[in-house]
This record gives structure tokens, sequence and C-alpha cells, in this order.
């Protein structure tokens, strides 16, 4: 909430922080050997199962309720009224004409935003306007009730929302069955974080018959290896080093401290996210199932609309397609196109959370998208050719602008509120305040996380062609210590998934 003027604060009445949603405590993290014995148990059943397709997505609907179920069975039938409503709304707008297409259309998208809403942001907007009435010294208040954000639900509805736009349009495949589309909606890989996939991604490999048997096996391994390897050891040491505990509490760290904190989150926040990422794919492989990618080394952008381009690539293009382009995308004049980039960053922010920190944060991306476009728009109108391959120099410089924007707008990202954030960059910029120092082997891991977004994708193709030329024995033989090793210089526990609450 926006911080109080005075001393004097007002009351709230049954308020809350924000919607919550549940904490890793709860269900299956992937990480975990219940999800391990429950990955196995699905996969024998699903794979015995091979002579009757339609068995197979049965079987992975009754598995994703269960995975689902374990996070909060409360939500498993709101997820399956948001299948049920989404597939009829597509049937109705695909044997429509006229204007009763788009009439269906709005019905169903606006019923997937008041889903969200209502879970998401009444409790921000209700607390924004509560503090309006006391600041204009109005004694009404709203009620703010206790809301438990479903993990997933702005995942799932987004997926749904683009299903719907798609179907109308005739640019997407509309499912076959009820069955087909609750595959699509509730595939539990992909349920909780995404990737956010269209139709045309997942659909026809649903549809089609079930393959003899699991194809680019040692790529799914060597996804979900990479995946563990992210998460459990280079996120989870940053996470161990103490980088959120400096975000919590500012005012008591040094200003290199604190710089650390920046970029040593930066870095948590990729191998958390993509290495998740990687594990969904990985397990989606081990079902049949290629899931688009989400990342494409985002930490060697040298711009921040090739940043974007790179970064969370399903929601990005979603933005692009949803937001930026209905908004007039790049066809309007400057001004109109500018405003549209800045429209869409903040969007993307409110996607994220119904905090004012939230909000900045898609605003500093807004306005650095804004610079971006005018400066490449003044390039051209000089004659440049912005296509060329940039110098040495020029990518290092646009490389450090760029990872300069993308860690110092976190800092809204990450902070509780916006008083600590304030505190956190004014320390930042103030060297010789007294606090305490950073762990010193947060630097060594976090030039390591780095790393993996530079080598990564060459290091696990390499390791595909290595492993899947071993004889099988060797071959299963070296997963397996990998697997062990892995658990071995873990630290202890499980990393909570920050993007769990989106």
């Amino acid at each position: 909430m926006l911080p109080a003027e005075t001393g004097v604060s007002r009351p709230r009445v049954a308020t809350v922080a924000g919607s919550r949603s549940r904490s890793d405590h709860f269900g299956m993290p992937f990480e975990s050997a219940r999800f391990l014995l429950f990955l196995l148990s699905a996969l024998t059943v699903f794979w015995a199962l091979r002579r009757s397709r339609q068995a197979q997505k049965l079987l992975l609907i009754a598995a994703s309720v269960w995975f689902y179920g374990t996070y909060g069975w409360e939500f498993v039938a709101l997820l399956g009224l948001s299948v049920a409503g989404n597939h009829l709304a597509a049937g109705l707008v695909a044997a429509s004409a006229g204007p009763g297409r788009g009439r269906w259309l709005a019905a169903g998208v606006t019923a997937n935003l008041l889903l969200l809403a209502w879970f998401k942001y009444y409790v921000f907007f209700a607390e924004t306007f509560n503090d309006a009435l006391f600041a204009l010294g109005a004694g009404a208040q709203l009620q703010v009730p206790q809301i438990v954000l479903p993990i997933g639900i702005s995942f799932y509805t987004f997926q749904a929302i683009a299903y719907l736009i798609e179907v109308h349009r005739e640019s997407g495949p509309k499912a076959k069955s009820l069955v087909d589309f609750a595959v699509f909606m509730a595939f539990f890989p992909q349920l909780l974080i995404g990737p956010i996939c269209r139709g045309r991604d997942l659909l026809p490999q649903i549809e089609r018959p079930a393959p003899a048997r699991i194809e680019q096996f040692p790529l799914a391994v060597s996804l979900i290896l990479s995946g563990l390897f992210k998460r459990m050891v280079i996120a989870s040491l940053l996470f161990s080093f103490g980088v959120s505990r400096i975000f919590d509490a500012p005012e008591n760290y040094t200003a290199a401290a604190l710089w650390m904190a920046v970029f040593g989150y930066t870095v948590q926040i990729y191998c958390d996210f993509s290495g998740y990422v990687d594990l969904v794919r990985g397990c989606a492989l081990l079902f049949g199932f290629r899931i688009p990618d989400n990342f494409n080394n985002p930490y060697s952008a040298a711009s921040v609309g090739d940043y974007w381009r790179r970064w969370h690539m399903t929601f990005s293009s979603w933005l692009r397609d949803f937001i930026y382009f209905p908004l007039g995308g790049s066809r309007r004049r400057r001004g109109r196109v500018l405003f549209n980039l800045f429209a869409t960053m903040v969007f993307c922010g409110l996607w994220h959370g119904a905090t004012w920190g939230y909000v900045i944060w898609g605003a500093c991306h807004g306005l650095a998208l804004v610079l971006y476009k005018y400066r490449l728009d003044e390039r051209r109108a000089r004659g440049e050719d912005v296509q060329r391959r940039l110098t040495a120099t020029e990518w290092l410089r646009g490389w450090a602008w760029t990872m300069l924007v993308v860690s110092l707008s976190r800092v809204f990202f990450v902070c509780a509120d916006l008083a600590v954030a304030v505190t956190f960059l004014s320390r930042m910029f103030t060297p010789g305040l007294a606090g305490e120092g950073f762990a010193l082997l947060l630097l060594p891991v976090t030039l390591a996380g780095l790393g993996l977004n530079f080598a990564g994708d060459a290091m696990r193709d390499r390791f595909v062609r290595w492993s899947g030329a071993l004889p099988l024995p060797l071959r299963w033989a070296f997963w397996l210590a990998m697997f062990y090793l892995l658990l071995a210089v873990r630290p202890f526990g499980v990393l909570p998934n920050t993007y769990f609450r989106f």
C-alpha cells in the first residue's frame, strides 16, 4: 500500500497484505521424493496404457487432479470450473457467426478476468480504495476478506484466454473433446508456473496416436538434471547465502552487500525459474510432449528489447499478441507506439502481483523499452543499419546497461514494500555506511549462475550427445551418479519457488 503521509494510520478492516498463495510446504515440489514417486508411478501406468490414447489422456487428467490437489483440494473444483467453462465458451465461439461470435468471446474472456480479479486483485484494489477514503476523511470502509491465491491461476487463466481468442480468430486449433482440452489446461508438469502454451503448441500432440516409446529420452534426462542443478544447487546456494535476508532488511547492510544482493538475486531468479522450466520440459518429454522453452539466454541480451525476447518468452509473446498488438502495436504514430509499450509493461507488472512494487517494476521496464524504441527509431532515421552485428564494445556497453536496468528494477520486485525499496536504493548509492557485509561465496556462485546463462544450452547439447553414445548400462549408471551428486551438494531443504505466488 502507499505509505501514510502522517504518523496517523487508519484502521484496517479484516485486511491482509494481499492475496496469499500456498507455500512450498504444501504440494509436491519437483525436487521432493514424493514427486519422484508420483512421477514414476504416473509414467509406469501411462506407458502401460499406450495401446489406448484415450486411457492415457484420462490417466493424465487423474494424475493432474491429484498433483494439483496436494496444493489445495479446494482449488481443484475451481480448475475444473475453468476447464469446463472455457471449453463451453470455445464451442459457442466456434459455432457462432457474426456479432454473436464476438459476444461469446467477450463473455468467456470476461469470466476469466473476473475469476483472476477476485482471487488476485480484489484485496489490492479494496485496500487502495480504503486508503483513498481514509485520506479524504471518510469513515466508510470496504470489507477486505482473507483470500488465498490458487497456485497457477495466473498461468492457466492466461492460457485459457489465449485459447479462446485464437479459436475466435481461427489462428489456432480447437480441442476436439473436453478430455483433450482438460489435458491441455491441466497437464501437471506445466500447470503451476507454465510455460503458457498455445493450442498449436500442445493440442496436436495430445490428439495424435500414442508413440510406442519415450522419444528423446537423453534430452529429457538432460533437462531434468539441468533443472535440478540450477534450482537445487545455484539458486538454493544463493538463497542460503542470505540474498533474500538482505532484501528484507537493507538498513543492516553495506552498499557493497546491497549491490551483491541485487546481482545475486538476478541470477537466483533466473536459475530458479529457468531451472523449473527445464524440469517441466524434461518431465513432459517423458510423457511424449514437447513443451515450448521459456528462456533463450536472457542475460546475454545487449538491449532491454532483446532481453524481453529472451526472458519468459511464452508470457512475452502473450503480452505482444493480446495486449500490445490490440493497443495498436507499432502501426501508430511514435507517441502512441511508445505509450503502447509502456502500458503493456505496466500490465506485465500488475500480472505479477497486486502491489505498487510490481507496478513500478513494470513501469521501469516500460520506460526502458520506450527509450530503447526511441533510440532505435532515431538510428533508423539517420540511415543506420540497426540489424548489423554489434562490435564487441557495442555489445559490452549494451549488455552492461541491460543488466543494470534488469537488476536495479528488481529492487521493487523483491522488497516487501516501497519504503523498504527506497531504503535499499538509497543505501546502495551511499558508500561508507556501516553494516554487515555479504557471504564471500556469494560472488563465485553468482558468476557460476551467470555462466550457465551463456553456456548452459551448449553444455546440455554436448551432454545429450555424449551420454546418448554410451552403452546403455553405463548411460544409466552415469545418470544416476549425476542425480545422487546433485543430492549430495545441494543445501538442506527445498528452495521456495518465486513464481508460485504469481
